[in-house]
């Protein structure tokens, strides 16, 4: 039950990050799905505990909108804003789930909006709305400290307290160039703290920063 629990707290906040994005200035390389999925790749270094990979897609702008009440609307969106693709994977540690997505848009100025908007979708009254809408209550989001990752980034603890259980994801949203990313570790309150979202932000940031290096894609 927990660990359905932290799988579905994880995909809301996913649907969080694919829901923005605007701005056309400051062209950038546009990241391939083989780019993508490198960043999202997580390993255990660093970590508190071992990970095992779960699942691994692509996540294209059509199957992004069906998170959403209108489809049509957020698919017509996306291309407006310039989000290429996008790669999630999921992985499983001790008592944790721990989630990676990375999206790619053909500028800097489009992955700004898109930071902007996620950041203020997660600190509105709509974000609790949308797990209420999956039959999720009890649940609180609140903004936290943590050290700044990318260009730009924020932290959030969403909890869920359920009647047999009670959980926490720590979500590190980050942008770097024309790439806006995030970490998720969800965990029973007791085993949970941000430190680990924190290092795998940071290792999703270094990959970004190779690749962007090297002149890939």
């Amino acid at each position: 039950m927990l660990k359905m629990l932290m799988i579905a707290v994880l995909a809301v906040m996913v649907a969080l990050a694919s829901a923005c994005g605007g701005g056309g200035e400051e062209a950038a390389p546009v990241l391939s799905d083989a780019d993508l999925k490198s960043i999202v790749t997580i390993t255990s270094e660093a970590l508190p505990w071992q990970v095992t990979p779960e699942t691994d897609s692509a996540r294209s702008n059509e199957e992004a909108s069906q998170g959403f009440a209108d489809p049509s609307k957020w698919l017509a969106d996306y291309e407006k804003w310039g989000r290429t693709g996008g790669h999630v994977a999921t992985f499983t540690g001790q008592a944790v789930t721990v989630q990676a997505e990375a999206e790619s848009y053909t500028s800097i100025g489009g992955a700004k909006e898109a930071f902007s908007a996620v950041r203020d979708f997660a600190e509105s009254g709509e974000a609790l709305s949308q797990y209420a809408s999956q039959g999720y209550a009890g649940v609180k989001i609140d903004k936290i400290d943590a050290a700044k990752v990318g260009d730009d980034s924020a932290a959030y603890q969403v909890t869920v307290n359920g009647q047999l259980y009670v959980s926490d994801t720590f979500v590190i949203l980050f942008r770097r160039g024309a790439v806006v990313a995030q970490a998720l570790v969800s965990a029973a309150t007791t085993t949970s703290d941000s430190s680990a979202a924190g290092t795998v932000a940071n290792q999703m940031d270094g990959r970004i920063q190779s690749l962007l290096s090297s002149g890939q894609p």
